[in-house]
């Protein structure tokens, strides 16, 4: 079975422990979708961001998240240094905010109107890349299975004011857009100065009929001996340029907005576009959430110096294949024209 799209994220009670609760952020940025941007250090690449907010953090083991391909250390980057810029934290949390940054444990605690809001993990690093004592990556049915650990929860949770939640946030870069996103291009596209090209985002949340089954296995068998803990709030979000026209969307829109681009661009090693926009859809349940799927179609304008220079280049070419059939036919024509002429003439002839 396929498993496109699907991203599985479930959180993991501690022996005797059942009274947690989270919510999921899925970003999906596609930064690669304007072709004409070429970003400061030349490599652009779409990106995936999951962040988990845990309530009630001290009962939870370990939170797992299962992604439909497969992922190096090396393409994933914890976002949590960032929450340091209060104007990130106040743009991701839609809230209010201040920020001060703490060492042992390492994170940075959120405050609106000076009580505490959540505490940012911030993810001990070696060799450059994430401690796999805090974040376990294997791969697992095709795809990448990571798993942050009870050491960082631990960690995290080290002298946290008691009812106060945490946050993890994690980038994935996708070298690869096609696991979220399909693109449709006319067929005539070559012919044309400027074209439409569809484009659709599918992704899907704890969807069991679309999770490999190992995956699901893996799932029920965490919820075994222990309650799971509970999902109370997805929220899915697209950043896309400016110039795609989102036409059709599985879900109801929550909201839109134009990407402020002057400290956003700080955001992302290789910056944005200019113009991005972003569309954000949400499910709030307290009982809780058992799946979630957003099925987004867009439209684009193609157009730009690349496309007309093809466009030309073709147009130049049946030219001269034109030029050159005609110059190749001329005489055969021409004998067959002078041979009718001369039947004819003979048939009136007599």
């Amino acid at each position: 079975m396929s498993n496109d799209g699907s991203v599985a994220v479930w959180c993991v009670h501690r022996t005797r422990q059942g009274g947690a609760t989270a919510e999921v952020h899925c970003n999906y940025w596609r930064v690669a979708g304007d072709v004409d941007f070429r970003g400061r250090n030349g490599r652009v690449r779409d990106f995936l961001e999951l962040g988990v907010w845990l309530c009630e953090p001290t009962q939870v083991g370990k939170v797992n998240i299962f992604l439909p391909f497969f992922l190096p250390v090396t393409a994933i980057e914890d976002c949590a240094p960032y929450f340091a810029r209060v104007e990130i934290a106040q743009g991701i949390f839609n809230e209010p905010l201040t920020c001060n940054s703490r060492r042992g444990p390492q994170c940075v605690e959120l405050l609106k109107e000076g009580a505490p809001f959540c505490r940012v993990h911030i993810f001990v690093t070696e060799d450059g890349a994430l401690d796999e004592r805090q974040l376990a990556v294997s791969e697992n049915s095709g795809g990448t299975l990571l798993t942050i650990t009870r050491q960082a929860i631990d960690e995290v949770c080290t002298n946290l004011t008691p009812g106060s939640p945490v946050y993890f946030r994690l980038r994935m870069y996708i070298d690869n857009k096609e696991p979220f996103v399909r693109t449709i291009t006319p067929r005539d596209r070559l012919f044309q100065s400027g074209f439409d090209e569809v484009e659709y985002v599918d992704l899907r949340l704890n969807e069991a009929r679309t999770l490999p089954n190992r995956v699901e296995n893996l799932m029920l068998a965490d919820a075994t001996d222990r309650p799971p803990v509970t999902i109370t709030r997805v929220a899915f979000l697209t950043a896309v340029p400016v110039l795609a026209d989102v036409t059709l969307s599985s879900r109801l829109l929550h909201k839109s907005r134009l990407l402020e681009h002057n400290f956003w661009n700080d955001y992302v090693p290789s910056g944005i576009p200019d113009g991005m926009m972003v569309y954000h859809w949400r499910e709030i349940d307290p009982v809780g959430i058992k799946d979630f799927s957003a099925f987004v179609k867009m439209q684009t304008r193609r157009t730009g110096r690349q496309i007309l220079k093809n466009y030309l280049a073709i147009a130049f070419a049946f030219g001269v294949l034109g030029n050159l059939t005609a110059s190749a036919i001329e005489p055969s024509l021409t004998a067959i024209l002078k041979s009718g002429l001369s039947s004819l003439t003979s048939s009136f002839g007599k």
